[in-house]
C-alpha cells in the first residue's frame, strides 16, 4: 500500500492517507509521484503525492486504489517532503501549501523534452566512459586557485558552518563589460567554489533585479548554467528548471523566495542576500520566511547526513534584527573584518538650520551639481506618486477613501485615488466638515522629479520607482530621483547619493522603522562610486547617527536588548490567531497551562482595509519563546483543524471553497503584526 498526501487546502486533510497500490501500476509506483486518488467516493478524485509504502495499513476498512499516476518522474524528493512537514508544522499550516509553492505546475510537453535529453545524455555518457580511463567529476570547473578567499568559506559551508557576511559598498565591473554590484560578484564565486567541491548551491534573493546581477556575475565567470526559480517566468520555463533541479548532479539554483525549497542533489550550501527585506517573507498560507525556511533546511541536513550537512551564508549590507540575534547567540558566526564603505557625511556638518534650497537643504543642493559635473547622482526619496498625502482643504483632516477608508494620496498632479485600493476620489466629501475639496500634502517622487527639473536647469532628470523601474543607468551624468528599494545600478557608480526624507521614514508606524531605514540606507550608499560621497540630507537620533558612523551593530544590539525586555520579535516568536470572538477565544484557551506564553488582545480588527476585512473579527498576538514554538503551534493548529472539521453544518448554504469570515487565521512571524 502507499502513503499519500492529498493535495487539498482544508487543514483537516494534511495528514497521511493509505491507497492500494493496483496490480497494473505495482512496477511503476515510486515514492515523490503525483497521482489521483479516489477521496469520499470512487467519482470523486483528488491530486496527491505517494510519501512512503508500507506493508499494512492502520484503517479497518478496505481501501481505495490509487487511479493513475499523472507523471512517472517522482516530483517530490524524500528531501523537500521532510523540509515541507517540518517548516509547516512549525508555523501551524499544511504541508501542501509548501509544496505548491515547491512544486511549479506540470507541463506535459516539457517533461517529454526533459526526459528525451536525459536518455540521450545518458548514452553519450556511457560512450564516453567506454572511451575515457576516468569520467570528469562535475563541479571542477572552479578550483580554490581561482577563488581563493570564497574557495577557504565554501569549505566550511559544505561542512555545515553558518556565516553572516556585511558586504563592502562599491560596484564591480565584470570582464564582460557588464556592472553589478560588488555583493553579486562575491556571491557568485561562492557559490561556484561550492560547486566546485561537487555540491549544490541555492542562491536567495529579494527581486528580479538583484536576480538578474547575481545571473550576470555567474555567466562571466563561466557558468551560465544555472538552474532559475523565479516568479517572472513562464510555466514552462519554470518547471523545465525544475526537472533539471532533479536531476542527480550538483547545480546552482538561483531565485526568489520559494527557491528555498527546490530539490538540490548534495546541497552543500543555501547563500541568502538581504534576508530583512519583506518580500522575502511568503504572503501565501502558511507565510514562512525564507530565511526561516533556510534555517530549518540546514538543521534538517545536518540530521540526515551530518558529514554533508548544508551550510548558511547570510549577507547584505546591513543586517537583520532575526540574523543579529542568530550571531549574539553563537548559532552564526559573523565575519571578523569590517566592510569598506562608502564616504558617509550628514548635512547638519556643513549647514546652517535654515539653509535650505527647496527640496533639499543648499550643501546637498551643492553636492549633486559637483557630482553631475563627472556623472550620474542617486536622490532616494520616500514616497513614489505626486504628493503621498491628500488632506481637506477646509479642515485640514487627512482624506480617506469611501471605499475602504483607506489615506488618500495623489499619484499624479490632480489625480488623487486611495494608496490600499486604488480607487479614485471622485466626488470626495470630508467626513468632518462635509468638504469637497482636497489638497497635496508631501513630497513624492514625481513631484521631486518636476521640482529638481527647474531647480537643476538643464540636468538629465530620471525616475525610477514602482511604476517607472529602472534597472541601469549608464556613466552619464543624470539626476535619479528613486524610491526606496527602486534604485538603479549606475554605470561604474554614482558620482553621490543623497538620502532624503529620514525624518518621514524613520517615523513610520512599524516595530522595524528604524532597522528598515538602516537597510534602506546602506543599500543606496553602497551603489556610490569608490570615490563617491553619501550624504544625508536630514534627520537625527540614534538611528541615523549609527548609519553616518557605521555602528550599525551597536544599535542594533541595543535596539535587541530592548526588544527582550518587552518581549517583542525577534526576541521572542509571536503568532496572530484572528477569527470570531468565539474561535479565537477557544484557541487561546488551549495555552493556557503552558509557561512562558502570552497573549495581547483578543481586540477587534478594523473593518475594511486594503484585505477588506468583514466587521465583527477579532485578533490575539500570541507570544512565546523559541523553545516554546513546536508546543504552541501544535497546539493552535489543533484548534484551527477543529474549528475547520467542525465547520460543515456552520456553512451550508455559503457558496463553495468560501471560507467562513469568522473562521480561525494563524500567522506565526509576521514581521508587520506590530505595525500602526
Amino acid at each position: 500500500m502507499a502513503r499519500v498526501l492529498l493535495d487539498s487546502a482544508l487543514p483537516q486533510l494534511d495528514h497521511l492517507f493509505d491507497y492500494a497500490i493496483p496490480a497494473e501500476l505495482a512496477d511503476d509506483v515510486r515514492v515523490g509521484q503525483r497521482v489521483r486518488v479516489p477521496f469520499r467516493s470512487q467519482e470523486r478524485k483528488s491530486f496527491g503525492y505517494i510519501i512512503a509504502f508500507a506493508d499494512r495499513s492502520d484503517f479497518g476498512g478496505e481501501l481505495s486504489a490509487i487511479a493513475d499516476l499523472v507523471t512517472r518522474v517522482p516530483l517530490l524528493s524524500p528531501e523537500v517532503w521532510r523540509l515541507a512537514r517540518t517548516v509547516a508544522d512549525r508555523a501551524g499550516g499544511s504541508a501542501g501549501d509548501i509544496l505548491r509553492l515547491a512544486i511549479p505546475t506540470r507541463q506535459v510537453r516539457v517533461e517529454k523534452q526533459h526526459l528525451a535529453a536525459r536518455a540521450e545524455a545518458r548514452a553519450l555518457e556511457a560512450e564516453a566512459e567506454a572511451e575515457a580511463d576516468a569520467p570528469e567529476t562535475p563541479g571542477t570547473e572552479a578550483g580554490p586557485e581561482r577563488f581563493p578567499e570564497e574557495a577557504a568559506i565554501a569549505g566550511q559551508l559544505v561542512s555545515g558552518a553558518r556565516l553572516a557576511l556585511t558586504a563592502s559598498h562599491g560596484p564591480e565591473r565584470l570582464h564582460t563589460g557588464e556592472w553589478v554590484g560588488g555583493w553579486a560578484a562575491r556571491l557568485a564565486r561562492l557559490a561556484i567554489a561550492v560547486h566546485a567541491l561537487g555540491r549544490s548551491a541555492i542562491l536567495i534573493a529579494p527581486d528580479y533585479r538583484d536576480l538578474d546581477q547575481l545571473r550576470d556575475a555567474l555567466a562571466a565567470l563561466g557558468h551560465p548554467d544555472i538552474v532559475r526559480v523565479d516568479s517572472r517566468q513562464s510555466n514552462a520555463e519554470r518547471y523545465a528548471g525544475f526537472l533539471r533541479a532533479l536531476d542527480a548532479e550538483p547545480r546552482i539554483v538561483l531565485g526568489n523566495r520559494s527557491a528555498v525549497y527546490a530539490p538540490a542533489h548534495r546541497l552543500g550550501a543555501i547563500i541568502m542576500w538581504d534576508d530583512g527585506d519583506p518580500v522575502l517573507a511568503e504572503p501565501r498560507s502558511p507565510y514562512v520566511h525564507a530565511r526561516d525556511a533556510a534555517l530549518v533546511r540546514a538543521a534538517l541536513s545536518a540530521e540526515a547526513a551530518p558529514g554533508e550537512s548544508a551550510g548558511l551564508f547570510f549577507a547584505g549590507h546591513a543586517r537583520s534584527a532575526e540574523v543579529q540575534r542568530l550571531v549574539d547567540i553563537g548559532y552564526v558566526g559573523a565575519q571578523q573584518h569590517p566592510p569598506r564603505r562608502a564616504r558617509i557625511i550628514h548635512a547638519d556638518a556643513a549647514m546652517t538650520p535654515d539653509a535650505f534650497a527647496g527640496r533639499v537643504p543648499e550643501f546637498a543642493a551643492r553636492t549633486i551639481r559637483e557630482g553631475l559635473r563627472s556623472g550620474p547622482v542617486l536622490v532616494q526619496v520616500a514616497t513614489p506618486g505626486y504628493a503621498p498625502v491628500a488632506v481637506c482643504t477646509e479642515c485640514g483632516d487627512l482624506a480617506r477613501c469611501r471605499a475602504c477608508s483607506g489615506p488618500v494620496g495623489f499619484r499624479t498632479v490632480g489625480r488623487a485615488s486611495c494608496r490600499w485600493c486604488g480607487e479614485y476620489a471622485t466626488e470626495w466629501r470630508c467626513g468632518t466638515c462635509e468638504g469637497t475639496r482636497l489638497e497635496e500634502r508631501g513630497m513624492g517622487s514625481a513631484r521631486t522629479v518636476e521640482q529638481f527639473e527647474r531647480q537643476f536647469e538643464g540636468a538629465r532628470v530620471i525616475l525610477s520607482d514602482g511604476e517607472h523601474p529602472r534597472e541601469r543607468v549608464d556613466a552619464r551624468p543624470a539626476l535619479v530621483v528613486a524610491t526606496r528599494g527602486a534604485e538603479p545600478l549606475a554605470a561604474g557608480g554614482y558620482r553621490a547619493v543623497v538620502l532624503l526624507d529620514a525624518e518621514r521614514l524613520l517615523g513610520l508606524e512599524t516595530l522595524r522603522a528604524g532597522e528598515d531605514c538602516l537597510r534602506w540606507w546602506e543599500n543606496a550608499a553602497a551603489l556610490s562610486a569608490p570615490d563617491g560621497v553619501c550624504l544625508m540630507a536630514s534627520g537625527g537620533g540614534p538611528v541615523v547617527r549609527s548609519f553616518v558612523t557605521g555602528r550599525e551593530e551597536e544599535w542594533l544590539r541595543g535596539e535587541l536588548r530592548d526588544r527582550h525586555a518587552l518581549r517583542y520579535p525577534p526576541a521572542v516568536r509571536v503568532a496572530s490567531v484572528s477569527g470570531g470572538p468565539d474561535e479565537v477565544a477557544r484557541a487561546l484557551r488551549q495555552l493556557s497551562e503552558l509557561p512562558g506564553v502570552d497573549h495581547l488582545g483578543p481586540t477587534p480588527v478594523p473593518p475594511g482595509g486594503p484585505a477588506k476585512t468583514p466587521a465583527g473579527l477579532v485578533r490575539a498576538i500570541v507570544r512565546f519563546d523559541y523553545a516554546q514554538g513546536d508546543e504552541v503551534a501544535s497546539r493552535l493548529r489543533g484548534a484551527l483543524v477543529a474549528d475547520a472539521a467542525g465547520s460543515s453544518s456552520r456553512t451550508r448554504g455559503r457558496a463553495p471553497g468560501r471560507a467562513r469570515p469568522e473562521a480561525l487565521r494563524l500567522r506565526f512571524d509576521d514581521r508587520g503584526v506590530f505595525d500602526g
